[in-house]
């Protein structure tokens, strides 16, 4: 979880036991929130992964061919308090990414794509993911009045709405977002890589260094999608592989040291 005391580039994170975040979901202000952004607390209990469900919008998804160590973390929960909300940023890998509301509000700005430069996107930072990846985040909370640090932003375009409980959101490849609750509002966000967006992914994989693209064969275009990404997964070094397996080990033996405790 994060906790802010005063604006956003104020965040700190924290791995604190669930009980001690719950007791504290009354105590939010515009300068002080608190929000959970889970990766793996839903695939770590299978009994809650199936109320999931199936959603049609994503049947066809590609990184269930990703061998498991670098398979990215799927169903995020997200739940926070009143005022809480994400960074300005384009989700990892520049995949599609969906968000569904189970109780309360979120209130979204989207920006289409193209307006990396009126953004101030960090440059040359990584995901940290268990398959690494460039990370795409702005320093600008778009709640906050004072934009006078980053003039070229009023010329971005974007669109706002309103997300209620029971609607689910996709956000398509591309585009920045920031998410903000309205209320103390619980969510699941997930993503996905088709046909449809394939190709962007496995440029990003490459552009983070995890494989070279002279190693990819010639006749790599000429398969079928599914089978692009299977032969891409198979080229992956053993490194990248042990890398990313070393990375949820770590973050498993974090979360059971603070269970334990």
């Amino acid at each position: 979880m994060k906790a802010v005391l005063g604006g956003l580039d104020d965040a700190t994170g924290h791995a604190l036991p669930l009980d001690m975040f719950i007791n504290h979901l009354a105590e939010s202000s515009p300068e002080m929130w608190t929000y959970l952004e889970d990766e793996l607390f839903l695939p770590m209990r299978p009994e809650l992964m199936k109320d999931i469900g199936y959603n049609k919008y994503t049947d066809e998804n590609f990184f269930n061919l990703f061998p498991p160590e670098i398979r990215p973390w799927d169903c995020m929960l997200l739940w926070g308090t009143s005022y809480s909300r994400s960074s300005l940023h384009m989700d990892p890998y520049n995949w599609t990414g969906t968000n569904a509301v189970l109780r309360g509000r979120k209130k979204w700005k989207l920006f289409p794509p193209g307006q990396d430069h009126l953004l101030y996107i960090y440059k040359d930072r990584k995901c940290g993911f268990p398959l690494e990846c460039m990370k795409y985040n702005s320093p600008i909370d778009t709640v906050s009045e004072d934009m006078s640090s980053y003039p070229k932003y009023e010329q971005a375009r974007y669109v706002e709405m309103e997300q209620q409980a029971g609607e689910l959101l996709i956000i398509p490849t591309g585009w920045y977002h920031q998410a903000y609750n309205l209320e103390e509002t619980m969510a699941v966000s997930s993503q996905m890589m088709n046909r449809n967006n394939y190709l962007v992914i496995l440029e990003e994989i490459i552009k983070a260094g995890n494989i070279k693209r002279k190693r990819l064969p010639p006749h790599l275009t000429t398969l079928l999608p599914p089978d692009q990404v299977k032969l891409f997964m198979s080229l992956l070094p053993k490194k990248v592989l042990k890398h990313g397996r070393e990375v949820t080990e770590d973050v498993i033996k974090q979360i059971e040291t603070i269970q334990k405790s």
